[in-house]
């Protein structure tokens, strides 16, 4: 009984988050934001649909399929553009070089991640190499599934009946004194 009060829970909160990062992610122009937002959006949908499998339909797909579209838009459109012009502003010194580098290094971090065949991105890294940036590694958002564990069933009835239980005796103990 309450562990399905608990997923119902914890499924609702899930999909509010998937909704949440989606519009986070179609009102941000900086494509960072946008690349982490829709990464988050995708696992949490999946994550909906590992609490609740039989929720599978095709407008789960259709929505997993347009997250995919918006990335792979995200990352010709405005990512490659972007890490461009932050090496082209740390070649020209017309900033903290470091500070552009490390943004620079995010951004190549996706894509890597999703076009790691790209030339262009491959040209973009060598650059980005060759001015002494370290490429941080991508860091692909934790499914629920390795952070939750479903109880036995049974589990909370048992504990909630063992609390009774002990509660009854200490207030028998209290009543009849020691």
């Amino acid at each position: 009984m309450f562990r399905r009060w608990a997923e119902t829970r914890l499924y609702s909160k899930t999909m509010q988050l998937a909704v949440a990062e989606l519009r986070r992610a179609a009102r941000t122009s900086n494509a960072l934001e946008k690349l982490a937002s829709l990464d988050v959006a995708e696992q949490k949908l999946r994550d909906v649909l590992w609490l609740r499998p039989e929720a599978r339909s095709p407008r789960f797909e259709d929505g997993l399929a347009e997250i995919a579209r918006r990335r792979q838009s995200c990352l010709h459109e405005q990512a490659i553009p972007a890490v461009a012009r932050l090496l082209e502003a740390a070649e020209r010194g017309l900033a903290d070089r470091d500070t552009l580098l490390q943004a620079a290094g995010s951004l190549l971090a996706f894509l890597y991640h999703y076009l790691p065949d790209e030339p262009q991105v491959e040209q973009l890294g060598a650059r980005f190499r060759t001015l002494g940036g370290k490429q941080p590694p991508y860091q692909p958002v934790r499914p629920l599934s390795e952070m939750y564990r479903r109880p036995e069933g049974g589990a909370g009835c048992g504990a909630l009946i063992g609390g009774l239980l002990l509660a009854g005796a200490l207030l028998l103990w209290a009543h009849l004194g020691p």
